[in-house]
């Protein structure tokens, strides 16, 4: 049960940088103390990549912060926003690749 409320945890941490990162302050983003406040402490990734996390503002410093970890190859699957062509976008969203990597064996 704890691997996957650590699970869970990260998924909602990855997913509200990345929604932060979409959003500009004048469509209502939270600020960056706001959004410190809902990045987990209780994932896989504290305390190790919790300062990188609060310092990324978009999804290529999202992807940076979570290098060398089993998010980092969810996270290439990812479309990506301005991608010029099929190697640069896998063409899948963020939720959608969260729905496939954890998918039980």
């Amino acid at each position: 049960m704890t691997d996957l409320l650590k699970f869970e945890s990260d998924l909602q941490t990855i997913q509200i940088i990345e929604n932060y990162g979409s959003m500009s302050v004048s469509d209502g983003a939270m600020t960056y103390s706001e959004r410190k406040k809902y990045i987990s402490k209780v994932g896989y990734l504290y305390p190790e990549r919790y300062e990188m996390l609060n310092q990324a503002n978009d999804f290529k410093q999202l992807q940076t912060a979570v290098e060398c970890t089993d998010y980092a190859e969810m996270l290439s699957t990812v479309k990506q926003a301005g991608a010029e062509n099929e190697v640069e976008s896998k063409g899948k969203t963020l939720g959608k690749s969260n729905i496939e990597f954890y998918q039980p064996y």
